[in-house]
């Protein structure tokens, strides 16, 4: 289906008055996919079990099939003011697990992590099902949105957690969850490549990232 310039400008306003840096409408055949990508969901992201992560979302292979009927996708980069240090940025998994000495490392750490959380329960998670609705609403029924990591619907009200139901019983929040892009095996560093964009540097050196998510349109 071809997109209506109108309603992309409507998507596009949307999208900014909830929080984007940018959008860009793109064929869906460029979104990148790999088998190999949930190899870091499942092996150093302790996102994994979240319930917009694997294995609680369809498989790379079921969602290659399921991308083949979409013609469109947005990518919508959003706003953070969330600055990394170099040693934060290098060591953020780790420091998950096993918290720096450095107190002042610590406390970084723990800001820019709650940050993390922050914004995508308070703008990119609520943003991206509001540009969903409104692609429904335009009618694009099968839009659908996706989230750029776990899901931090349940986070806790200091943000110092993420109290997901996992494997412990059913989601708190179905309506609202959406997949993450890695656990489908989304390649977000080639996919920009292929529109003539580069995905930062890992470790970032006193800068902000860049989250994307993706809401595909038939």
């Amino acid at each position: 289906m071809k997109i209506d310039e109108e309603n992309y400008r409507l998507l596009e306003e949307k999208a900014k008055e909830l929080g984007a840096k940018s959008v860009r409408l793109f064929p869906a055949e460029n979104i990148v996919v790999e088998d190999r990508t949930i190899l870091k969901c499942i092996f150093g992201c302790n996102g994994y079990g979240s319930r917009v992560c694997p294995p609680y979302i369809p498989t790379v292979d079921e969602f290659k099939k399921m991308l083949a009927d979409y013609d469109w996708a947005l990518l919508v980069e959003w706003n953070s003011e969330n600055v990394f240090t170099r040693e934060v940025s290098e060591n953020f998994l780790k420091f998950s697990v096993e918290p720096p000495k450095d107190e002042a490392v610590k406390q970084q750490f723990q800001n820019n992590l709650k940050t993390v959380m922050k914004d995508r329960k308070e703008i990119i998670q609520p943003g991206v099902l509001e540009i969903e609705k409104l692609a429904w609403i335009l009618g694009y029924n099968t839009a659908l949105a996706t989230f750029p990591g776990m899901c931090t619907w349940c986070a806790t009200s200091d943000y110092s957690g993420v109290n997901c139901a996992g494997d412990k019983g059913p989601c708190h929040h179905p309506t609202l969850r959406r997949p993450c892009l890695m656990g489908l095996g989304v390649r977000m560093d080639k996919t920009l490549e292929k529109l003539g964009m580069q995905l930062q540097k890992y470790p970032m050196d006193d800068t902000s990232p860049s989250p994307y998510t993706l809401v595909l349109l038939d």
